[in-house]
This record gives C-alpha cells, structure tokens and sequence, in this order.
C-alpha cells in the first residue's frame, strides 16, 4: 500500500509572515548592497558619458562641414561602443545579470565588417545605453538621499525628541494644499467639483510619539532598499535590452588576448 503526501497550502498568516520576513530582511541581503553600490555608481558616470557624448557629437556636426567632425564623429563612436563595453561588464558583474555581446562584427573583408558596425540596430541602441546612464544616476542619487536620510532622522528621534520645535512633515508657514476640480456645462449652467486635500504635520513632543516615528523611520528605510532593488532590476533589464547583442571592442580585445 502506498502513501502519498499531501501538502497543505500556506494559509493568509503564513503568507503574511512571508511577506513580513521579505519585507524585513532587505538589509541583511548582499544583493542589497550590490544594486545601492551599482546605482550611486550611476550618477559620476552617468555624468561623465553624457558630458563626453553630447560633447563629442555636437562637436563632431558642427566640424563636419570641414570635414574634421568626420574623424571625431567615428572616434565617438567607437569610444561610446567601448564605454557600453565596460558598462555591460559592470551591471554583468553587480547585478548578475547575463548579457551577451557581440564579439566580431560581420563580413569578410573591412569595409564589410565596417558596414556591419555601422548598420547593426544594436549597437545604435547601446549608444543611446550609454547617456541615459546620466538619468539613472539622477534618480537613483535623489531616491537614495531623500529616504535614507528622512529614514535616519526620524529614526533618531527619541534621542532629542524633547527639544522645542520639533516637527516632523512638511514645514512651511501654510500648510500645502491639493486641490482637483472638475468642471461640467450643462446648457448654460457650469456646474463645478471640487477636493481639496490637506498636507500637514505633527509636533513631536512625547516619547511614545518619538517611537511612532522611529518605527516609520525604520518602514522608510526598508522601502527605500526595496525601491532601489526594484530600481536596479529595471535599469538590469533595460542594459539587457540594449546592450544585448552590441559588438563590444573590450570583449573583442580580451578574446584575442586569451
């Protein structure tokens, strides 16, 4: 006589403690750490490529009619394609993901390995790769400042909530008000709608309200480390999009090499 096992499926508690435990546990993780370093990573390179593309390229049209922009032009080019290069390299190595390029471009002869290079869709898409670095690392610099900061500072509240004049929301003389409004004409009445939501914030003055606040500090955090997580997943994404598949010359060199 056989048995067979049954499994149960986890109920919502079991779920829930799931969820918790994943939501918890982001700061214990190394991937964590490796998608925050790659990410403030992105902003002084992000910084360097568009500087050096936009630099390149207008440089390069605006000599062209002189014929001098011709050779600045193909040096940006295949300088862009060897940045692209180095970047699938590192989001290969930080955020593990596997992107494969292109090695040897096609044809026989140089001038059809030229064309090859030139009218590859990939490596066209690698080189707009490259400026948006700069976007990156704008949005991934101000995610990381905003909440790890916020997250620190409220944290550190019940060390000197006793001080007089301590806030904690958005500050101002007013408080900052959303208003929608919705307009209908009927015939020749305007009959309007309107929602007004209101901003405001609280005074800290108690320690049990300092603890409240510590412990939204510390939710802060973790959702900060989330955002970041998922913030890398996508840019890993993308480079897989648009690296994938580009003739990378550091690759290329590094096979000939072996």
């Amino acid at each position: 006589m056989s048995e067979t096992a049954t499994t149960r499926s986890d109920g919502p508690l079991e779920r829930m403690g799931a969820g918790l435990k994943w939501f918890v546990m982001v700061p214990f993780e190394r991937r964590t750490y490796a998608s925050l370093a790659y990410l403030l990573l992105a902003f002084p390179l992000g910084l360097a490529y568009f500087v050096f593309v936009t630099v390149g390229v207008s440089l390069g049209l605006g000599l062209s009619i002189l014929l001098v922009g011709i050779p600045i032009l193909v040096a940006t080019f295949a300088l862009t394609l060897a940045v692209a290069g180095f970047e699938r390299w590192l989001t290969t190595t930080m955020l593990r993901v596997e992107i494969e390029p292109r090695v040897e471009p096609d044809g026989e002869c140089n001038r059809d390995r030229l064309v090859s290079l030139v009218t590859n869709p990939k490596n066209w898409t690698a080189l707009c790769y490259v400026p948006a670095k700069f976007f990156l690392g704008t949005v991934s610099f101000s995610l990381s400042i905003t909440g790890f900061s916020t997250g620190a500072s409220m944290l550190m509240l019940p060390f000197y909530y006793d001080r007089p004049g301590l806030y904690v929301g958005v500050v101002s003389d007013r408080a900052p008000e959303i208003s929608q409004t919705l307009y209908l004409g009927w015939n020749y009445l305007l009959v309007g709608v309107e929602a007004v939501f209101t901003v405001g914030y609280w005074e800290i003055s108690t320690l049990s309200e300092a603890l409240v606040a510590a412990v939204l500090g510390v939710v802060v955090v973790l959702g900060t480390f989330h955002v970041l997580n998922a913030l890398a997943r996508l840019w890993a994404w993308f480079a897989r999009l648009t690296l994938e598949g580009a003739f990378d010359p550091l690759a290329a060199l590094a096979g000939r090499g072996s």
